[in-house]
């Protein structure tokens, strides 16, 4: 009997660490930003707390959506800065740039209904407005030069 209780103890913690990865992978931006967005939205605690999983959420599809793009412009970037890229190669980040423009889109209007599931339509308009805010305002910095998420 004290096996079975053991083996579901360890299955239970397995589970819990499995639905944690996907917030773990958001990243310690995604976490930064999360908590900007809830400190800023002027809501209560209750409502934070049922709003974040789904800003982490958010936050990750985003970045899957946009992976194919960012994983060529950061394997091309040497030849951006240098200006030697080819035209077969801008070609290329064009295509992936508005393929992932879509798919964004797609997952924006996707959390335009979960988050209203939560907030109002004016509250949700300014979570959105939040997420979309540069890294250094996000970390509280004065240099708005960062790009953007």
């Amino acid at each position: 009997m004290k096996t079975r209780k053991l083996i579901a103890l360890a299955l239970m913690c397995l589970a819990l660490a499995i639905g944690n990865v996907g917030n773990a992978w958001a990243g310690k931006n995604a976490d930064m930003r999360v908590a900007y967005v809830l400190k800023n939205l002027g809501i209560n605690r209750d409502t934070q707390n049922k709003l974040r999983p789904l800003l982490v959420s958010y936050l990750a599809d985003k970045k899957v959506a946009n992976k194919p793009y960012d994983s060529l412009k950061d394997k091309l970037k040497p030849s951006i800065e240098a200006g030697t890229i080819t035209e077969k190669q801008a070609q290329e980040l064009l295509t992936k740039k508005w393929v992932a423009a879509e798919k964004e889109l797609a997952v924006k209007r996707q959390y335009e209904t979960k988050f209203k599931t939560v907030l109002s339509a004016k509250k949700t308009y300014l979570c959105f407005d939040l997420l979309n805010d540069k890294k250094s305002k996000v970390r509280g910095e004065k240099d708005n030069e960062d790009d953007d998420d």
